[in-house]
């Protein structure tokens, strides 16, 4: 992986007059700052945004903190150039940021996003290709996670249904035996009247009358006999409650398994179905209105806005270019506003006053702290008290953007997406952060 400091030297941004142990002292900077910015990962947009501008303001606060943590390791390190060394600090960051993102997915968004933007408008020629490593390497790694959650897999697994059966239960049988000796006292009553058991009163010599009372009291010896057996085999009760709500309870976390595997593995797809319908559509879902029915640039940045609302942090970088396509097929207006440009302070000042930008003002303010020296325009926008902000000068140190730049609608949307990505990605506001997996 390259050292991004290095590169700078190479360059020649800066020297250190071959002089391997200033060098040392630089890399041990190189290492707190990458560890600073992993404790507090909203500094990314602002160590990105000051390590993109060669013309960054001497002063800025963030130079202010890396020359603080370079002084720690290289005590004399002001004498060793002629006023700050803003090129140095600059390589510092750039690798320290670069270390941080390799370790930190959040980071690793949040700078990709905001270097795309910064770059666009800052003059970067000679560092032009370490720049485009740096962030190709980072764009690999954060698309590489996103197309593993966007992508639909050829066939979705489930896992067996894990139910253990209860360990059959012993039952002890003891067959019954017949009480021979009642059971011949019966039969010897039925024969006549010698028996001990309510005998049959006649002799088997009076025919019809002793075989009429023979017949009942031997059927009735024997059906007691047999009932009494029955009895005795009948089982005895089993609850089967207890194994029976054992399964249910098993079936239905199966099931339940096996719907989120389909949904996980198809919410790909549902992102991918969705962007191509509110492409086609055109339809703000949070205006309730068409975007062809706004003015250009008010629905470019509400296309922003919706589509950050509608994608997660991690989405490939094709979001943003399918986000400038969809801005483009906006009708040109009469007045040629269309696809025509405006210059970046007046789009400012209307981000922060127009109505329909209030939502946005919302979440920007939600996402990110009143500007302090450089840092993302959604600080601006969010926090736009201070009406001086918009001056030419101020707006140059704050957000790297000259006044009288002039952007596209798509350039604009496409902008104000990618800050709401990098925002989002590592405010503090957002909850847990996704990290190296």
């Amino acid at each position: 992986m390259d050292e991004f400091l290095m590169r700078f030297l190479d360059i020649g941004a800066f020297s250190l007059n071959s002089d391997d142990t200033k060098l040392e002292k630089l890399r041990a900077a190189v290492k707190d700052l990458a560890g600073a910015l992993q404790k507090n990962p909203a500094k990314t947009a602002s160590f990105t945004m000051v390590a993109a501008d060669p013309s960054v303001p001497s002063s800025d606060p963030v130079l202010d903190e890396a020359m603080a943590v370079v002084r720690k390791h290289w005590e004399t390190v002001s004498n060793a150039f002629t006023g700050r060394p803003v090129a140095v600090l600059r390589a510092v960051l750039l690798d320290a940021i670069v270390q941080a993102a390799r370790r930190d997915d959040a980071i690793a968004v949040a700078f990709v996003n905001v270097a795309r933007n910064a770059l666009a408008h800052t003059e970067t020629a000679d560092e032009a290709p370490l720049w485009r490593d740096a962030v190709s390497e980072i764009e690999t790694k954060v698309d590489a996670r996103a197309e593993a959650e966007w992508a639909t897999p050829e066939m979705i697994s489930v896992e067996p249904l894990q139910y253990t059966p209860p360990a059959p239960r012993e039952i002890e049988f003891e067959p019954p035996v017949v009480d021979r000796s009642a059971l011949l006292g019966s039969i010897h009553s039925a024969a006549g009247p010698w028996g001990p058991n309510n005998p049959n009163q006649f002799q088997p010599s009076q025919g019809s009358h002793w075989s009429q009372q023979f017949a009942d009291k031997m059927s009735s010896a024997i059906a007691e006999t047999l009932d009494a057996m029955a009895q005795e085999l009948a089982p005895a009760p089993v609850d089967l409650s207890a194994p029976l709500a054992s399964l249910a309870k098993a079936v239905a976390a199966h099931v339940e398994a096996a719907l989120a595997s389909f949904s996980s593995a198809t919410t790909g797809l549902q992102r991918r179905t969705y962007l191509l319908w509110w492409k086609e559509a055109m339809f703000s879902p949070s205006a309730h209105t068409s975007y062809l029915e706004m003015p250009a640039f008010q629905a470019s940045a509400l296309m922003a806005l919706d589509l950050h609302e509608q994608v997660p942090t991690f989405s490939p970088a094709s979001v943003s270019a399918f986000l400038k396509e969809a801005i483009r097929s906006l009708p040109v207006e009469p007045d040629g506003e269309g696809e025509g440009q405006r210059d970046v302070a007046s789009l400012v000042r209307e981000a922060r006053s127009a109505e329909f930008m209030q939502p946005f003002r919302a979440l920007a303010a939600q996402y990110v702290l009143a500007p302090i020296g450089r840092g993302p325009l959604l600080a601006l926008i969010g926090h736009g008290q201070d009406a001086a902000t918009t001056e030419a000068t101020k707006l140059r140190d704050l957000v790297g953007v000259d006044a009288s730049s002039t952007m596209t609608a798509s350039e604009w949307g496409t902008f104000l997406f990618r800050e709401l990505q990098a925002a989002r990605a590592t405010s503090a506001n957002n909850g847990k952060r996704a990290r190296k997996r």
